[in-house]
């Protein structure tokens, strides 16, 4: 493929790779070529960073791939025939002004050379949308949306930090002691005090915020530090449910947690299979 560089082939991975597997083929890449290590190359470690940055940005990563399109068509086409594109447009234009100069030719319409290269540049739109001018317009297959609240699989969170870990883990630890002294108070563990009397009521109905307690702040520190935050977050609910939690938490906030990885699970399914039938 003529002077293109294929970004997908840096970092080993297929052009329906998701915005996870190209981090992660960066990651495992970097480590073994960054200049400090042994065999380390800085020329492949800068490839690879310009690799990653290209492809884990939406809109760089649909010209890309438009790029490599291009290139594709073009070597296609010059395995078919062979011109000198450049002699063609100053032998079209030549003509093209001679018509001018006598008046049977002057009607402002583009060279057969524009139109040409018209047909195979899509142009930008002012709004960064990526949509080409006129008619034959052509999807992009990289992908442009993003993350929407309720679809968790799409988020991107960064690797767990002290600070990202701690946040996880004393919000889930600080909402799960909240919602188990509520439980105590719903079950008569504990005497509620007069303001509070109102939670005896909800003692069938406990086990469904102890759930929602789970659910959402697996929901958070997935967003905030992916995988290990949602294990921090089931650390949590067992330490506040063996020391003296009421009946019912641990299972019923665990639910939630779980109910969270199948959201993640089945949209990450349901991507795959989508690129998959789109390639």
């Amino acid at each position: 493929m003529t002077d293109q560089i294929n970004y997908y082939e840096v970092l080993g991975v297929p052009r329906n790779a998701s915005r996870s597997e190209i981090k992660n083929a960066y990651r495992k890449l970097a480590k073994d070529r960054h200049p400090d290590r042994p065999g380390g190359s800085e020329a492949e470690f800068s490839r690879l960073q310009e690799a990653h940055a290209v492809l884990s940005d939406p809109n760089r990563r649909r010209r890309h791939d438009e790029a490599l399109d291009l290139a594709h068509a073009a070597d296609q086409l010059a395995g078919v025939i062979d011109v000198d594109w450049n002699k063609l447009e100053d032998e079209l234009s030549q003509k093209r002004r001679e018509r001018e100069s006598r008046g049977g030719g002057g009607d402002g319409r583009p060279s057969l050379g524009e139109r040409l290269r018209n047909r195979f540049r899509r142009e930008e739109a002012p709004d960064g949308s990526g949509r080409r001018a006129g008619a034959g317009e052509k999807r992009s297959r990289a992908p442009t949306r993003q993350a929407r609240w309720y679809e968790p699989h799409d988020f991107d969170p960064e690797p767990v930090t002290w600070k990202t870990g701690a946040l996880s883990f004393v919000g889930a630890f600080l909402a799960l002691i909240a919602v188990g002294q509520i439980g105590r108070w719903a079950v008569g563990i504990d005497l509620p005090p007069s303001p509070a009397l109102w939670t005896l009521a909800l003692a069938p109905f406990m086990w469904i915020l102890y759930s929602l307690v789970g659910l959402l702040g697996a929901y958070f520190a997935y967003k905030a530090a992916g995988w290990a935050g949602v294990a921090l977050v089931f650390v949590a609910t067992l330490i506040v449910g063996g020391s003296g939690g009421p009946p019912g938490l641990v299972q019923s906030a665990t639910l939630g947690i779980v109910a969270l990885l199948a959201v993640v699970y089945l949209g990450q399914r349901r991507t795959r299979t989508r690129w998959r039938d789109r390639s």
